[in-house]
C-alpha cells in the first residue's frame, strides 16, 4: 500500500471525525471552524462520499484526476 491508501484507510476508520478527515464545530451556519482531525496527517480533503478532493501532493496531479473524473486513461 502506498502513503494515500494507507492514509485514507486510517481516516475511514476514525472514531473522532467519523471517516471525514476533519472536525468541524460552531454556534450557527455562518460561524464554524474547521480543521483536520489527529487521524488525516496529511491535512488530505475529501468529498462527502470519501473521494479525495485534494492530496498535498502523495499523488502526481494526473492520477488524482483520474479520481476525480473517475476515468482512466
Amino acid at each position: 500500500m502506498d502513503k494515500l491508501e494507507i492514509a485514507l484507510k486510517i481516516i475511514a476508520n476514525c472514531g473522532l471525525c467519523n471517516g471525514k478527515g476533519y472536525s468541524y464545530w460552531g454556534g450557527s451556519d455562518e460561524e464554524y471552524e474547521i480543521e483536520s482531525c489527529e487521524c488525516n496527517v496529511y491535512d488530505i480533503i475529501l468529498d462527502d462520499n470519501g473521494e479525495v478532493l485534494w492530496d498535498n501532493g502523495l499523488l502526481s496531479q494526473d492520477e488524482l484526476s483520474i479520481f476525480a473524473t473517475g476515468e482512466a486513461r
